[in-house]
């Protein structure tokens, strides 16, 4: 993975190389309407999937399912959650931060298995006609991740507890070096086809808080430039 690219929604990364400013587009916070997201898929069509992209709060973690479309062959998609982003949305069929996984593995054909690391096990339990290529996995058991398939890895910081990343929803118990052990693991075993991260504190974060966060990419982007 040679590129990185940065998606400025909220602001926190104004003035960053390769920053994608989308700051202009209305109805994108938390779901996104039809006409952001026509914008959004025209303004990062020529951003490519097989590279890094920093995609600022998790309320646009959606961004995700504009990269998984564009993948032409079978895939695996490993996700590394808090929340499993399964739910219906509260009105029409719009695509939201709470529900783009859902989208992505009833309509992309291409997506094969969907493995949900670190993702609480009781919000997980409680999900409804969860199919079965998708499932459940603690950090700490990997090695049952055994797909044949390229995969794309997706990561939201509020995996992490709040001693190593800020977010502004609620948080999990991983550690940041649980999390890197995983990423270096997938990163030597499978063919990654792309990698996105959101979790960015949005709500007038500090800046210890920004900078943590900022850490905490750096780690990221480390595990995969190697």
């Amino acid at each position: 993975m040679k590129e990185e690219y940065y998606i400025n929604l909220s602001g926190i990364y104004d003035g960053f190389l390769s920053e994608i400013d989308c700051r202009d587009i209305s109805g994108t916070n938390c779901y996104c309407d039809d006409v952001a997201r026509k914008t959004l898929e025209e303004r990062l069509k020529d951003i490519p999937v097989d590279a890094l992209h920093f995609m600022d709060s998790g309320n646009y973690h959606y961004l995700s399912y504009f990269f998984l479309r564009r993948i032409k062959k079978e895939f695996a998609l490993i996700l590394f959650d808090h929340h499993p982003d399964c739910q219906l949305p509260s009105f029409g069929e719009i695509l939201s931060c709470g529900g783009w996984v859902k989208n992505a593995w009833e309509e992309l054909p291409n997506l094969k298995e969907v493995y949900m690391v670190g993702v609480d096990r009781m919000l997980f339990e409680n999900l409804a006609d969860v199919p079965e290529k998708v499932k459940w996995l603690d950090v700490q058991d990997l090695e049952k991740l055994k797909s044949k398939l390229p995969v794309y890895v997706s990561i939201d910081k509020d995996v992490l507890s709040t001693e190593f990343a800020s977010c502004d929803w609620d948080q999990g118990d991983m550690t940041d070096t649980q999390l890197m052990e995983a990423l270096e693991r997938i990163n030597r075993s499978y063919p990654v086809l792309g990698v996105d991260v959101c979790g960015e504190k949005k709500e007038a974060p500090t800046e210890k808080e920004r900078m943590q966060n900022l850490e905490i990419n750096d780690k990221i982007r480390k595990v995969f430039f190697l």
